[in-house]
């Protein structure tokens, strides 16, 4: 495991960085790759972004998805391959056949689960959102933080940690919200676009979402088809967004969603209450994440059948 300030020497020396982030990314995973891209530009390095899934429509508001390359990343052009927020080699949205040993490559995360291992790693579980370990790189690195640098940042801190409700918001999320609002950001305009915003086809989503959802006991949850998914307009990032939602019902504990984002391959999206783990359920399916918020990639046509495995785990994880 390397320190911050490894990872900050490194890429001191560093003149082209590739930045890559986790498949369907959210609202964290774009803010460290945003952030550090603006970073690296005020410094006069070359930087740029991969990423090939499509964009959540309120992000979409929030950063210039022009600077996003969606095509391969060639190895020749870059001499430093950074990834954020990623915790295995197979949900990289982008590069996963580059980032490997041979390479100069950075892992920067904070999931207790991460295995995806670069020649230089600084994983912390007890930070909040990844876009926080930028911030304090970024400070090691002495960068001239801008208005777009901590807007970024921002929008990954916020939204990972629910706009600081969930379990995982600790002293550090709020020392890295309050040095960014010193900065004099427009903390309005992110925080309406984050939580106040939809459109008319991810409202029409989010009510089939809310009329088809299933409870049992403690545990709550969506199921939904690729057939239904297409149908609907709907994407998989508004379904694991859900499954937060789910929890805010009474006496709900667990909650997941379970949706064939194509043919054959499911998303399955975990949240609980503080004090249930489902970490070590999404760890049965093959994925990982925090002890409050994980997930798993499944390949199966056989949804039902994996969404009675789902309740089953977590049954048996109490």
């Amino acid at each position: 495991m390397n320190s911050l300030k490894d990872i900050a020497k490194v890429l001191k020396k560093a003149k082209r960085i590739a930045l890559f982030t986790h498949n369907n990314p959210d609202s964290d995973a774009l803010g460290c790759v945003f952030g550090l891209y603006y970073a690296f530009k005020t410094m006069g390095k070359e930087a740029e972004i991969f990423i090939k899934d499509e964009i959540p429509y309120v992000n979409q508001r929030l950063i210039d998805t022009k600077l996003i390359n969606s095509g391969e990343c060639s190895p020749t052009q870059f001499d430093t391959f950074m990834c954020c927020d990623v915790s295995e080699l197979q949900r990289i949205g982008c590069g996963d056949n580059i980032f490997n040993l041979t390479n100069n490559t950075i892992v920067l995360d904070h999931h207790i689960t991460a295995q995806l291992i670069g020649k230089y790693n600084h994983i912390d579980a007890s930070i909040s959102s990844c876009s926080e370990l930028v911030y304090d790189l970024l400070k090691l690195m002495k960068v001239r933080f801008n208005a777009k640098i901590l807007s970024c940042i921002y929008m990954g801190l916020s939204a990972d940690t629910n706009s600081f409700i969930n379990a995982n918001t600790n002293a550090h999320s709020f020392k890295v919200a309050y040095e960014i609002a010193k900065f004099g950001i427009d903390l309005t305009t992110i925080n309406e676009v984050i939580y106040k915003s939809m459109s008319k086809d991810e409202i029409a989503f989010k009510q089939y979402l809310w009329n088809n959802y299933k409870a049992e006991k403690d545990v709550a949850y969506i199921v939904m088809d690729y057939k239904t998914l297409q149908e609907l307009k709907g994407n998989n990032s508004s379904c694991s967004n859900f499954s937060s939602k789910l929890l805010s019902i009474d006496k709900i504990n667990y909650a997941f969603s379970l949706i064939e984002k194509e043919p054959g391959v499911l998303s399955l999206s975990m949240r609980s209450r503080s004090g249930y783990n489902v970490r070590i359920v999404a760890e049965k399916f093959g994925g990982g994440g925090h002890t409050c918020a994980a997930g798993a990639k499944i390949a199966s046509k056989a949804i039902n059948k994996i969404k009675k495995e789902i309740v089953s785990a977590i049954r048996q994880s109490k």
